[in-house]
């Protein structure tokens, strides 16, 4: 009976997921009405499996990886990436490339949306639907909303902020755009809310715990403050919400950097797209196989991320380099090495908590607290002295550079450092435009190079453009201005 019921509630969860599509591929199925499912605590539940569901179902979690890692540095190409993904890399971006497909994210959040939009109306039919519980799901659809909405505002900038479900043709309304500052305004008033909603753990266990790693917990949603804070250059914001994550004393580094991290199972975990016994992982197909269109940047890698350490132990290397998370041919290890797969995909680490933290303190002139976060994750991970900068506590930009340069050693492949490159360069009215030059100077095929640099050099080339077929479905959007020279 037990088995019938979660297989109902996975396939009601399912009814979200599986639906046609019009307006920003926001609209499930016709038919499927308040009257018909939004009537018991279940049916709340299984659209918050729904939600999700659709995170790592696949297209999300490839979206995640593709806009965050394609046009830095640590990733590169095979012969078996599309034509589209090349012109990603050599900054030839047109309103046509797929890349720019949003459909998959908004199809997500208007899961979320649904569920903040009809989980009263359930409350209301079910007495044992408890305030708790309805605070709950509440918050976390309110999370993965924001959490979504947070990736697509860094890639696109000015975007639809849809925030009402579709669940018929009559439902469809045009929202237009709302600017990045708005949207992220947004982000952090609904982050906000469901960290008075979600409680700090759903399962009260010391340790690991897969539900409250694949759940949005708590430290989870404080994590995503810290990420939207530094985005906006509030460091003290950041500060506090690392402390509190940090004072919770449920994570801690496993010391060198293992498989185990990624296969999910550790102290480490913050909050994971889980693939154990439901879906294989499909980052393996894109990043593992002998036929994968992505693969590790090793000559960038090995040379200036995880450089020998000639003239002193060259046998010793940091746990987190070549042969341990990527292969000598290139293959991204991360994501596991067997077939099939189901290596856990990672939103937030606890190491990605602690540089969020040093960056910040390291802003507001903490010096000497930043290096020793630092320096405690790099003799945890083996990190070796031909990438210990020997920095001083008063030199805070040194420190905050060095902060960067470990994030690209601790989260390579993780969908961030695409943002994170792009978050150095715009601080404090983009003082560092010459990290993107830098960028791709490196990156771009010799032949189109200083076209490339030129286009760097324009703020608007940041962000990526409004697909030709969104703004064909939907005529109140506009383009990247960008994209019309």
């Amino acid at each position: 009976m037990k088995r019938t019921i979660l297989w109902s509630l996975v396939a009601a969860g399912s009814i979200l997921l599986n639906s046609c599509n019009k307006w920003l591929d926001l609209q499930p199925q016709d038919g499927i009405t308040r009257a018909e499912f939004w009537k018991t605590k279940e049916d709340v539940h299984a659209a918050l499996i729904g939600i999700y569901s659709s995170l790592n179902s696949g297209p999300v979690e490839q979206q995640l990886f593709t806009w965050g890692e394609l046009r830095a540095d640590l990733v590169g190409l095979t012969s078996y990436a599309t034509d589209d993904n090349r012109l990603v890399k050599n900054y030839n971006i047109l309103s046509t490339n797929v890349i720019a497909d949003w459909s998959a994210i908004y199809t997500a959040i208007n899961n979320c949306n649904l569920l903040i939009d009809y989980a009263g109306q359930a409350k209301l039919a079910d007495p044992t639907f408890t305030e708790a519980e309805y605070n709950t799901d509440l918050g976390e659809a309110l999370a993965v909303r924001s959490f979504l909405y947070f990736y697509l505002v860094r890639t696109f900038r000015d975007i639809p902020l849809k925030l009402k479900g579709t669940s018929k043709d009559t439902d469809i309304v045009s929202v237009g755009q709302s600017t990045g500052d708005e949207v992220l305004k947004q982000i952090e008033k609904d982050l906000l809310q469901a960290l008075d909603w979600i409680p700090e753990y759903h399962v009260n266990t010391s340790g690991y715990n897969a539900t409250n790693a694949g759940r949005v917990t708590r430290p989870a949603v404080r994590a995503m403050l810290a990420d939207v804070y530094l985005w906006l250059e509030q460091y003290d914001k950041v500060e506090e919400q690392t402390a509190k994550i940090l004072e919770t004393g449920r994570y801690s580094l496993i010391g060198a950097a293992l498989p185990e991290i990624f296969d999910g199972g550790t102290m480490e975990t913050i909050w994971e797209l889980s693939h154990k016994n439901s879906s294989e992982n499909p980052m393996y197909n894109i990043g593992v196989t002998a036929r994968r269109p992505f693969t590790a940047n090793v000559d960038i890698l090995n040379n200036e991320i995880f450089p020998s350490n000639e003239g002193t132990d060259i046998d010793l290397f940091d746990s987190r380099g070549e042969g341990i998370l990527y292969g000598m041919s290139g293959d991204l290890r991360k994501f596991g090495t067997e077939s099939p797969d189901y290596y856990n995909f990672q939103l937030y680490r606890f190491s990605d908590v602690m540089l969020m933290r040093a960056e910040a303190l390291a802003e507001l002139g903490r010096g000497t607290e930043a290096l020793a976060l630092l320096e405690d994750l790099r003799t945890k991970r083996k990190a070796i002295r031909a990438t210990d900068p020997n920095i001083e506590a008063t030199d805070l930009e040194g420190i905050i550079l060095f902060v960067f340069a470990e994030r690209a050693r601790e989260l390579t492949f993780e969908g961030k450092r695409w943002f994170d490159l792009l978050r150095l360069a715009k601080k404090d009215n983009y003082a560092n435009i010459n990290v993107l030059v830098d960028l791709v100077t490196k990156v771009v095929d010799a032949n189109v190079r200083q076209s490339a640099i030129n286009k760097v050099r324009d703020v608007d080339s940041h962000y990526l453009p409004i697909l030709e077929t969104e703004l064909f479905k939907d005529k109140q959007l506009k383009q990247n201005p960008f994209y019309l020279k």
